[in-house]
């Protein structure tokens, strides 16, 4: 069973990283990686995703479950995920129902997707991983990016028993302020609305302007990995500073010039933070 730190893992709360022109420390690989398809299915949806395994390394392993942000698919979290497997971790990347991008997992209209049904989603994968006869279901944690960022920090609060610690790159924690300031009240909601280029149904706000998210999903009392971009023009860092006060024991990175999704040297550097953090944690 998970018990709650006892103290934060680091006395610093906030990181400021910068990128000078030395060479960006890259995470050394200790295992070959397979990768295959792992379809979960329950009460009509299903959940498709890809497995990445480390070759040749019996017995129960630690695992990590990696969501997308919207509009994403499992594809967006694949080398984080062949990282962690080479690593010696079991790493599970799937596409939510409804809420990815030419994605194959059924079972929740695109019109009817929200951040609620994207929780239950993930508890659904979260309990069939940790099931798997290969993963020692006490060490099972979450990644998240963008609104998988903000769904996975909702389920850590409400089953801080069932995840060993919690990793969220420039997560999404601002969905219910731009609900709230965009349309004042769930009248003001249009049937359909494109999304930063996702089309998204009534249904994804009816919750949300009733709902702090920043409240509800920073209650989980495990050790916590922030990332946030300062030219991040989706999301602001700012709600990245504002969980990291909430958390109990967390650390944000906050990285020079990164974007909202992380590439090239900014994705080496999480890469490293991650490693790192999930030894200890």
């Amino acid at each position: 069973m998970n018990k709650p730190a006892t103290k934060p893992y680091s006395s610093v709360k906030t990181v400021k990283v910068k990128h000078n022109k030395t060479k960006e420390n890259k995470v050394q690989k200790k295992y070959q990686v397979t990768e295959q398809d792992w379809n979960i299915n329950q009460d009509g949806v299903n959940i498709y995703g890809r497995l990445y395994l480390p070759q040749n390394l019996p017995d129960k392993k630690k695992a990590v479950v990696l969501s997308h942000g919207l509009a994403g698919n499992y594809r967006d979290m694949a080398k984080y995920a062949q990282n962690l497997a080479s690593q010696g971790y079991v790493a599970y990347a799937f596409d939510y129902p409804g809420g990815a991008k030419n994605g194959r997992s059924t079972g929740v209209d695109q019109l009817n997707m929200s951040i609620f049904t994207e929780e239950q989603n993930l508890k659904t994968v979260l309990n069939a991983v940790r099931n798997r006869s290969d993963v020692d279901r006490n060490n099972v944690s979450l990644l998240g990016e963008s609104q998988g960022g903000a769904v996975s920090a909702m389920l850590a609060s409400k089953y801080p028993k069932e995840v060993k610690s919690l990793i969220l790159l420039y997560p999404a924690f601002s969905i219910t302020d731009y609900a709230q300031v965009a349309f004042k009240s769930i009248n003001r909601v249009p049937d359909t609305l494109n999304l930063f280029g996702f089309t998204v149904g009534k249904n994804y706000f009816t919750k949300l302007f009733n709902y702090d998210l920043l409240k509800s999903a920073t209650k989980y009392n495990g050790p916590v990995l922030i990332m946030h971009g300062t030219d991040d023009i989706i999301v602001p860092e700012t709600y990245s500073e504002k969980a990291n006060k909430k958390f109990k024991h967390s650390k944000l990175y906050i990285f020079k010039h990164a974007g909202h999704d992380f590439k090239g040297k900014y994705m080496t550097r999480a890469n490293c933070l991650i490693t790192n953090f999930l030894k200890k944690n």
